[in-house]
């Protein structure tokens, strides 16, 4: 599988809405269905709101399962308050699905 990077800022207007959330869920699934490894860069953002996971790493959760968001999507350039917000999304959300 080959990596490939999303840099948020570059696919999202913001982090805030379901509207940047889709654009993001989008820009991975499109690399999903490639059979690439995600890699998303948070560079130069600070912040994300619910709204914002829900649609984005909330959806491939609910659609493509736990597992591919472990094993398929990584992480990088985060603030230790965005990883500490994505880490607690993660963890809540996944109480939820079962």
């Amino acid at each position: 599988m080959k990596n490939q990077t999303i840099i948020v800022k570059n696919i999202c207007k913001g982090t805030f809405t379901n509207a940047d959330g889709v654009a993001l869920y989008c820009a991975i699934v499109r690399i999903l269905d490639a059979s690439g490894v995600v890699v998303l860069s948070f560079n130069e953002i600070d912040a994300v709101s619910s709204s914002f996971l829900n649609s984005s790493i909330g959806n491939i959760i609910d659609e493509r399962g736990i597992d591919t968001l472990r094993n398929q999507i990584k992480i990088t350039h985060y603030t230790p308050t965005l990883a500490a917000v994505v880490k607690k999304y993660i963890a809540s959300y996944s109480l939820l699905v079962v």
